[in-house]
């Protein structure tokens, strides 16, 4: 203490000098507890009141970005999925005009055939019908242009 003491002498600073050091010393110790504690709370408070919600809403954004592209992921499968099965479906279809289309065509071929073996069976009768008939007519002009019976 008698070095602290002499340290004030020569530095010329009182006893009412370290008491207003003391009271200065109290005095922030009480300021720092009553006042700045607070105020620096309130502070801390007012910064996670207005962080805290971007910091939120960032979450959120960054959330409903992964829910849209999961969405739009999905909506593109189940698009290439339903074109998928529209193709299939037209591509049956096909399948199945083709068949019905030979199978017209078979049947038409067919009558065609039958068709053409009538015509010539009518033609055939029509030549004979023909021939029976140019031979009476032949001999029934023959008879009118000679003027007698022909045999």
């Amino acid at each position: 203490m008698d070095l602290v003491l002499k340290i004030f002498e020569t530095l010329n600073i009182t006893l009412f000098a370290v008491l207003q050091m003391g009271l200065v010393v109290v005095l922030a110790i009480l300021l720092s507890v009553t006042l700045v504690r607070p105020v620096l709370a309130t502070f801390r408070e007012r910064e996670n009141l207005s962080v805290t919600p971007l910091e939120e809403a960032k979450q959120l954004v960054a959330d409903a970005d992964a829910k849209n592209r999961r969405y739009d992921d999905s909506l593109r499968k189940a698009a290439a999925e339903a074109l998928a099965r529209k193709r299939a479906r037209m591509e049956e279809a096909a399948r199945g005009e083709r068949k019905r289309i030979e199978t017209v065509l078979e049947e038409t071929n067919r009558q065609i055939e039958i068709m053409k073996e009538q015509i010539h069976a009518e033609k055939e009768k029509a030549a004979r019908t023909l021939r029976d008939e140019v031979s009476l007519l032949s001999r029934g002009i023959a008879e009118k242009v000679l003027g007698r019976t022909v045999a």
